[in-house]
């Protein structure tokens, strides 16, 4: 038999910022803030201390397209014992991407600057830093529609085996080719550590701007995806089923998956957005001490220095220190081994118990980090220049290093965001399933899982509420721990009964008219969830002795406290969901604080979801059906550590220093009850 299938799928969003057609700054008198449509607002004013964000989010507007076109092709063919399948999957893949980081600007207030100069990390606030004017950070960005494309191709075979009436054996080899993702008009562009200069499609005559231009070679060498595709992803599968008897069944079953169609890491940041396609101003102080003064140690940011004056006139006509992107040349497509062996059994009343281990392990998943990450020091004067990865001389300076910071090129002296293919991944579970199939009007599933998650990284670019990410980027596996996903109990139980009452019933079965109607045909269903909760980083928003930037993308800080204590012991402060009181402050210059990735165990769920239903027969095929729901039932508190699905929120609960350290942000939706009257017919 022969099957051929084609589809064809289509999404277009669109996310705007409020006044996104007011020119906000300029009424406020706010220099240096673009104003165009959908880009109106404020620029984005963070603070380190947990103070609520002012202005415009950044990353909005968002205009984002996808067109998927996939045509299937399988054949199946039966012989004596085997069920032989072959087929082709080919996917064609658009996806454009209008999504200015910081189309308004942004910048970010720490404590550094009311800092104690004579004893570090001792005082400081950011707001107070904000009242003098003096950001130690910021960002502003051109507007740029980033179109991208990509086919993929997919080749499988595999054969059902009987091997007798016992054993059947299943057998399959998959292979997937993940083409690399190409621009339109081939605008896209890698940052290159090796030659320090960005590489692009040959062919491509793009200039930058003057400044940048005179400092970062342009090289048209690379291919029009710009790294070469992993062309070894073969995926064999194998699987078996054993019947030891009637009742008592094996299933196993090993795989391997890749899951090279992931487009989160080509959004933004992207190839396509890098220069000479894109227009990008970064700011960053020159050291890490708590001084500005001009006249002795200045870390503020040249031309960034007063807030009054907002973001330079040349910020996006001649940038000088732009915002930059690189691909691993050795990238390579993630992919995930997973294994299963479970024992199904027949119980009496239609019952059945099922006891299995299930596990995976992934490798080459993607990471993102900071490429060009200032290796920590312990002197808070150094200059970050000389310590960076890509760094090199201004024309006709000396060696761009500690003794000389002033002869390095302030064109590499930025984060790069780097996408890498070198987090890893494990999980290992026990898993009891209890069935029965409807029976004596009664039905119902109950399942059980004891489980751990591991993994070094558990989002690459698109955020996290888990507070997680890399501190050294030279080190990933620092951060290797419990999974932001990892539950490690989790019982989840559904049921449905037919109530005894009514005619033909154990109740009442002599019942009939207005009694029947009254007493008969009700039913009540439910779903019981009980967990302990997942995991969570603490981070330090005050206290910095790193002397570098973050080693990743994703956090809002990478600075983590001392462990002093069980963060998962009875809390200290009254209303705390942790034992804040394990956490101190870092006291060694030089260092990112030794607590480590997700040690802070978050609240559990428990939550009663149960429904009565009442049905009203009018004749055989007409009835009314009334629903009673109530979610949530007994109104259990089930409080969070951020918004479920805000990744974009700062998690300042998590955050010591703060005052929200340790609190709920939230919880999950109360008791809500919902009544409805159906009509069948």
């Amino acid at each position: 038999m022969n099957e051929l299938r084609l589809g064809y799928n289509r999404i277009n969003s669109h996310r705007f910022n409020l006044n996104y057609n007011t020119d906000v700054s300029s009424q406020l008198g706010f220099p240096g803030v673009p104003f165009g449509p959908d880009i109106g607002g404020l620029p984005q004013l963070s603070f380190g201390d947990g103070t609520v964000t002012i202005g415009s989010s950044g990353y909005l507007p968002s205009l984002e397209k996808q067109n998927t076109i996939v045509l299937n092709e399988n054949l199946s063919w039966t012989h004596g014992r085997h069920s032989l399948k072959f087929g082709t999957e080919i996917r064609h893949e658009q996806f454009t991407i209008y999504q200015p980081a910081s189309p308004r600007g942004d910048m970010g207030f720490g404590s550094d600057f009311t800092d104690n100069p004579a004893a570090p990390g001792t005082g400081g606030e950011a707001f107070a830093t904000f009242l003098l004017g003096i950001p130690d950070g910021g960002d502003i960005t051109s507007l740029h529609n980033v179109d991208y494309r990509r086919p993929t191709y997919a080749v499988f075979g595999e054969d059902d085996i009987q091997v007798n009436r016992k054993l059947t054996l299943n057998l399959g080899l998959r292979y997937e080719l993940f083409t690399t993702i190409k621009a339109a008009h081939n605008e896209q562009a890698t940052f290159d550590f090796a030659s320090d200069s960005l590489i692009v499609p040959k062919g491509q005559t793009a200039q930058l701007t003057p400044t940048l231009a005179a400092s970062l070679p342009v090289l048209a060498t690379g291919s029009t995806g710009l790294i070469s595709p992993d062309l070894n992803n073969f995926a064999p599968r194998v699987g078996l089923a054993y019947a030891f008897t009637n009742k008592l069944v094996l299933r196993s079953g090993y795989g391997i998956f890749y899951g090279g169609e992931e487009d989160g890491p080509f959004s933004n940041p992207s190839p396509g957005f890098n220069p000479p396609f894109f227009i990008a101003q970064s700011f960053s102080g020159a050291c890490n001490a708590a001084s500005a003064n001009p006249a002795d140690l200045d870390c503020s940011i040249p031309g960034l220095n007063v807030l009054s004056q907002g973001f330079p006139s040349t910020s996006l006509t001649d940038p000088n220190t732009p915002q930059l992107y690189s691909i691993d040349p050795h990238l390579r497509t993630p992919y995930t081994q997973q294994w299963h062996l479970g024992l199904e059994y027949q119980l009496p009343a239609e019952t059945m118990l099922e006891v299995s281990y299930g596990g995976s392990r992934g490798l080459h998943l993607y990471g993102f980090f900071n490429g060009n990450q200032a290796v920590p020091i312990a002197d808070p004067t150094a200059a970050f220049a000389p310590r960076r990865p890509a760094h090199k001389s201004l024309p006709g300076a000396g060696p761009c290093d500690l003794a000389d910071p002033d002869n390095c090129d302030g064109t590499f002296d930025t984060s790069i965001a780097t996408l890498r293919s070198n987090a890893v991944s494990n999980y290992n579970s026990l898993q009891f399933s209890l069935e029965k199939r409807a029976t004596h009007d009664l039905q119902f599933q109950a399942s059980y899982t004891y489980s751990h998650a591991l993994d070094d990284a558990s989002s690459a670019s698109l955020g996290s509420l888990n507070n997680g990410d890399f501190r050294d980027q030279r080190y990933p596996m620092m951060e290797y721990g419990n999974a932001d996903f990892d539950v490690r109990h989790r019982f989840v139980m559904s049921y449905a009964y037919l109530l005894p009452f009514g005619k033909g019933k154990a109740f009442g079965g002599n019942a009939s008219g207005v009694l029947d109607q009254i007493i008969g045909n009700w039913q009540v269903a439910g779903i019981v969830s009980a967990a302990v909760g997942n995991w969570f980083t603490a981070t330090d928003s005050v206290t910095d002795l790193s002397n570098a930037d973050c080693g990743g993308t994703v956090g809002f800080y990478c600075v983590r406290p001392n462990v002093v204590g069980n963060p998962n012991a009875k809390p200290c402060v009254p209303g705390t969901l942790f034992n804040t009181c394990a956490f101190q402050s870092n006291t060694i210059e030089g260092a990112f604080g030794n607590a480590g990735r997700n040690i802070i165990r978050g609240p559990g769920l428990q939550e009663w979801d149960i429904s009565l239903f009442k049905l009203f027969p009018v004749h055989e095929q007409m009835h009314f059906e009334f629903r009673a729901e109530f979610f949530n039932a007994f109104n259990h508190v089930n409080p969070v550590f951020g918004i479920p699905g805000e990744i974009s929120e700062e998690p300042t609960t998590l955050e010591l220093g703060t005052g929200q350290f340790g609190f709920a942000a939230a919880s999950r939706a109360p008791r809500e009850i919902q009544l409805a009257m159906k009509f069948y017919f």
